[in-house]
């Protein structure tokens, strides 16, 4: 599998997640960078690789200028959280100097309503976010013993979510969404599909032992 083939999940612990109300409109909002720019990562192990990690301005350019961009909002990655998406305009991704800022309208559901307490509580103040590379859209620093790879060009931009513990957020569910996005892009057969479980329960032991 080649670097612009794999799915990642990448946790941004030091981002606030902040709420604000609209009164008049009778709306409100969640808000926070799930990307920021130039900030080297904690260290990650993936896909047999170790490396330091670090987005690029130019990375989520070309997918924000896609008029077809349709990225979810999610609590804790997992898809039956969705707290709203840009297909719908339920939620705004906007760039600048800092990141990749995400501006999602809660929604009067259970989940919105839970969640958007949470982060006004404090329970909920990570975020995290799940993308794909572009072909020729990464480059590694190998002047370390450890290499920092930059990220210059994304291909897909999955999700945007609020997490627990950023730490954590390539847990299970975060898994079994990237499970789900491959198989709707690729739509398996059914022996793909066992190939498919096999990939989960790898990454499943990888995690569990990185964690």
């Amino acid at each position: 599998m080649t670097t612009a083939n794999k799915i990642s999940v990448r946790a941004t612990s030091a981002e606030k997640i902040s709420v604000r109300e609209n009164t008049e409109e009778g709306k409100r909002y969640i808000e926070w960078y799930p990307i920021v720019f130039n900030q080297r990562s904690r260290l990650i192990r993936e896909y047999g690789e170790e490396f330091y990690e670090v987005i690029e301005p130019s990375a989520p350019e070309s997918i924000l200028r896609d008029e077809s961009i349709n990225t979810k909002a999610t609590v804790d990655h997992d898809r039956s959280k969705m707290l709203g998406r840009t297909k719908s305009g339920t939620l705004q991704l906007r760039q600048d100097d800092h990141g990749v800022k995400a501006i999602v309208e809660v929604p009067n559901t259970t989940v919105g309503n839970d969640t958007y307490e949470q982060v006004k509580r404090g329970d909920y103040f990570e975020g995290s976010f799940i993308y794909t590379i572009a072909e020729n859209g990464v480059r590694y620093d190998r002047a370390e013993k450890t290499p920092v790879r930059y990220v210059s060009n994304l291909r897909n931009l999955i999700d945007v979510s609020i997490v627990q513990d950023g730490a954590f957020a390539t847990n299970g569910v975060a898994i079994r969404g990237l499970l789900e996005f491959e198989e709707n892009q690729n739509q398996p057969t059914s022996e793909n599909s066992n190939a498919s479980l096999d990939i989960l329960k790898k990454r499943t032991a990888i995690h569990k032992l990185n964690s």
